[in-house]
């Protein structure tokens, strides 16, 4: 049953006092993020109390998922009933979204507003600042696909939290909320939130783009069960490159083998040049790294880049 917000907020606790009783929140945005923290929170002892959805479908999935929460029609209306704030919304609408909060927000004492963004820290939160809210960046570095073991999925999982210089109430009720479902916080300065996102893009985003391709490749080698084929050695890699780092590097660039991967880029070229380009440069990327750490000679690197170099891209002489 969809409840719709009161006409008078429900009181809510000081966002400063770590009760035991746990904290009363509002979801704006419940998608993945949003619901999967929302969900860890209320097993934590927290109680959802607001959700704001810009589509029908989010709010009647948000409505499901917790059934004591009121439904409301604007970011404001959510916000003016909590003492925490989630904002699950995209990127690049977490400063509006703020300024659209913040009326709910302008009151003491004092509202902690969160958002669940990698990219950002605190900087889009400023409207809602603005008005006296404590602003805070808290992104899970985790996979979130939407399914009921989500917020299993964020115990054990490390967060990067973001709060304004010097703010250590706002720090240690976020670490309380963290630690409370079975996280740990990671302290992103805010100057190091794109390089923090950035590390989480290569290594995880990318990495699934990389995996279906090569599936994609040995099924039409005439593999019949690529993803069989491929996960003893995908767990492997991984296994050994989170233990040893570059030390655990294998493969045709680490024993400097030229032609191999030269015969290996001109094959993709033919196939398909964008993942011929990605092959390429991560080609490049491995030699660079290799010999900067003294585990390939510097000829065999050069040698290497000139190997999956595009003939515009070769050094001319003089």
């Amino acid at each position: 049953m969809e409840h719709t917000c009161a006409a008078v907020p429900a009181a809510g606790q000081s966002a400063a006092g770590l009760s035991a009783a746990g904290l009363s929140i509002a979801i704006v945005g419940p998608g993945r993020a949003g619901a999967a923290v929302g969900r860890a929170l209320v097993a934590a002892g927290h109680q959802v109390r607001a959700l704001h959805s810009r589509t029908r479908a989010g709010r009647d999935r948000a409505a499901a998922l917790f059934p004591a929460a009121e439904v409301c029609a604007t970011p404001a209306e959510a916000a003016a009933r909590a003492d925490v704030v989630l904002l699950g919304v995209p990127d690049d609408s977490i400063e509006q979204t703020a300024g659209r909060i913040a009326p709910g927000v302008a009151r003491t004492p004092a509202v902690l507003v969160a958002h669940l963004s990698g990219r950002h820290g605190i900087a889009p939160l400023a409207p809602a600042a603005a008005v006296g809210a404590r602003p805070a960046a808290i992104h899970p570095i985790m996979t979130l696909t939407g399914a009921a073991t989500d917020p299993d999925r964020l115990v054990g999982a490390t967060f990067g939290v973001t709060t304004a210089p010097g703010d250590e109430d706002t720090a240690g009720l976020v670490r309380h909320l963290v630690e409370g479902i079975g996280g740990r916080v990671a302290v992103i300065p805010e100057e190091r939130r794109a390089s923090y996102h950035a590390a989480l893009v290569l290594g995880g985003n990318f990495l699934a783009t990389l995996v279906t391709a090569a599936g994609q490749l040995l099924a039409a080698a005439g593999v019949p069960d690529p993803a069989e084929a491929l996960g003893p050695l995908l767990r492997m890699s991984l296994d050994n490159a989170l233990a040893h780092g570059e030390d655990a590097m294998t493969g045709p660039v680490r024993r400097g083998d030229v032609g191999t991967v030269t015969a290996q880029w001109s094959e993709l070229t033919r196939r398909d040049p964008h993942l011929a380009d990605a092959y390429g440069a991560l080609a490049v990327l491995t030699a660079d790294r290799l010999e900067r750490s003294g585990l390939l000679p510097a000829r065999t690197a050069a040698a290497l880049r000139a190997g999956v170099a595009r003939p515009d891209d070769r050094p001319h002489g003089p």
